[in-house]
């Protein structure tokens, strides 16, 4: 057993360094190397001195943080269907579920199908009203919006009915027991219980869309987004230089947004404690 264990660890090391490690050390290297083969600093100061990159990670921070916020909201009546084991709750749990099996492209193709130029939409409502309203919709930040809140919503949902299912029922019972009604409730009582919960699927659903680039490169117009620019910059213009140096960019953005969870959560730690202890 102890042989097994020791070859297992070093099997996870080995995976560790070839599937992180590795590819991440290469990353900086390149980063961090001129044209000469010299260290320098030069991409990354032509990285932040470039309005277009900048512009472009701006816009990609800001639309995440406004996707990850709706999808939470939206998110947590799904997610207290499921972890109430309400009506339907294992179909929609399924239905979360299935949305890991997707790439993130298939939802920019939906989104085509649904509301392009010859989508569903823009043909039902040229059937019906004789207008094009809808026409070419997929490609607004609207369409782009909806492609990105398709993954973000069932993975928050299942994050989130983790944390609502552990949930002690009879604290919202007793809320309405005191004369508490519905928004009351839930915002005085099952929100704060659950704030924990809900910062780690709003970081999540965050960082989830700060990764995905596959919708942008078929539906995004309006809004640039920052991973897609990443994506042509390696494989359209083989800048592999900038491609390197704004990858470092987004990863230290994921690592500063944990280091916010963490610390957000360990505020909302001692009201648990308090609650428990009660």
């Amino acid at each position: 057993m102890r042989a097994f264990m020791i070859v297992t660890t070093i099997a996870l090391l080995g995976i560790f360094a070839l599937g992180l490690a590795y590819p991440l050390a290469t990353v900086i290297l390149v980063s961090l190397t001129g044209e000469s083969g010299a260290p320098t600093l030069d991409v990354y100061r032509r990285v932040f001195a470039s309005g277009y990159f900048m512009q472009a990670l701006a816009e990609t921070v800001m639309f995440c943080l406004v996707t990850s916020f709706i999808a939470t909201a939206w998110a947590l009546p799904l997610a207290w269907r499921i972890g109430r084991n309400g009506a339907g709750a294992h179909f929609l749990q399924t239905l979360s579920q299935i949305n890991f099996a997707f790439a993130g492209i298939i939802y920019g193709m939906l989104m085509i199908v649904l509301m392009g130029n010859a989508g569903v939409l823009a043909l039902l409502e040229a059937w019906l009203l004789g207008t094009e309203a809808t026409r070419g919709l997929a490609f607004t930040a609207f369409g782009l919006g909806v492609a990105y809140l398709s993954f973000q919503i069932p993975r928050s949902a299942l994050i989130l009915a983790e944390a609502i299912a552990k949930m002690d029922p009879g604290l919202p019972a007793a809320a309405r027991t005191l004369g508490g009604r519905g928004p009351a409730v839930t915002f005085l009582v099952v929100v704060p219980i659950l704030r924990p919960a809900l910062i780690e699927a709003a970081v999540f659903s965050f960082l989830l869309a700060m990764a995905s680039f596959g919708p942008a490169l078929l539906i995004a117009r309006s809004v640039t987004i920052f991973p897609a620019v990443i994506y042509r910059e390696f494989t359209g213009f083989l800048n592999f230089g900038n491609a390197a140096a704004m990858a470092i960019l987004l990863l230290i953005v994921a690592l500063a947004l944990a280091g916010v969870l963490r610390l957000l959560v360990g505020r909302a730690t001692p009201f648990h404690t308090q609650t428990d202890a009660t």
